[in-house]
C-alpha cells in the first residue's frame, strides 16, 4: 500500500484526487500525513510546495508529483535541489490524454510544418485561472515550434467554468487542419496524478538511489 500525501487537498483538485482514491485505488494506495508519506501529489501552489520541502527532514525523501501552476523563474530555481534528493515529475497537466495529443502532435508537427501549414492555438479556461496562456499552452507551443515557442499565435479565453480545452489549428493556403483536447471532468487530471504517483514510486523501489526531474512524456 503506498502512502500518499495530497498538497491541496482542500481545493477542488485535491477533493478529486482523494475521491478517486476512495473509488478506485483503496486497495493501492492510503491517505496519508505529508511528513511521512511515500509520494506528494501537490495541486496547491509554489509557495506551498517549497515551504513543506523546508520541512523535511533528511532521507527517505517522498517522491513528488507537482501539479500547480505559475512557478517564477525564481521559485524554479528554489525548487532545483529537491530534484537532487529524489525523483520528481513537475508538469501542468497530469491528463493521460492531453499526454497522448502531445505525442501525436510531436509527429504531425514537423509534417505539415514541412507543407507549409502554419499552426496557431487558442485556448480556453474558466474564469478563475490566473495564469495566461496555460501551462498546457506553453507545452504546446514548444512543441509545435522548439526553436521559437513564443512565435506560435496563442489566444486565451477564460469564460464560465471551462474545464480547459486547447485547440490547434493548422491553416494552409486553400485549408486548415485542427486539432484538439477538450477536459469535460477534473477527474482526468487526478487520475493522471495518481497514476504517475505510483508509477514514480515504483521506479524509486526498483532504485533506491534514484533522484532527479523525471518528464511525465515518460509515463507513456
Amino acid at each position: 500500500m503506498i502512502k500518499l500525501g495530497l498538497l491541496g487537498a482542500t481545493g477542488r483538485m485535491g477533493q478529486k484526487v482523494e475521491g478517486l482514491i476512495e473509488k478506485s485505488y483503496s486497495d493501492r494506495v492510503t491517505l496519508a500525513p505529508l511528513l511521512k508519506c511515500e509520494v506528494v501529489i501537490d495541486f496547491a501552489s509554489p509557495q506551498g510546495v517549497l515551504a513543506l520541502v523546508k520541512q523535511m527532514g533528511s532521507d527517505p525523501f517522498p517522491v513528488f508529483v507537482i501539479g500547480s501552476t505559475g512557478w517564477t523563474p525564481e521559485q524554479q530555481l528554489e525548487l532545483e535541489p529537491l530534484f537532487e534528493k529524489t525523483l520528481v515529475v513537475q508538469s501542468s497537466n497530469f491528463s493521460l490524454g492531453v499526454l497522448a495529443f502531445q505525442r501525436i502532435l510531436r509527429d504531425a508537427a514537423p509534417l505539415l510544418s514541412r507543407l507549409g501549414y502554419e499552426p496557431s492555438i487558442v485556448e480556453t479556461h474558466h474564469v478563475h485561472k490566473k495564469d495566461a496562456p496555460s501551462g498546457t499552452a506553453i507545452s504546446l507551443q514548444k512543441i509545435l515550434n522548439p526553436a521559437a515557442p513564443g512565435a506560435i499565435a496563442t489566444q486565451s479565453i477564460r469564460e464560465g467554468e471551462v474545464i480547459g480545452d486547447h485547440l490547434i489549428t493548422f491553416q494552409g493556403l486553400e485549408d486548415r487542419i485542427q486539432m484538439g483536447h477538450f477536459a469535460q471532468d477534473r477527474a482526468i487530471f487526478a487520475r493522471g496524478a495518481i497514476e504517475v504517483g505510483m508509477w514514480l514510486f515504483q521506479k524509486r523501489v526498483d532504485g533506491p538511489r534514484a533522484k532527479g526531474r523525471v518528464f511525465i512524456e515518460e509515463f507513456l
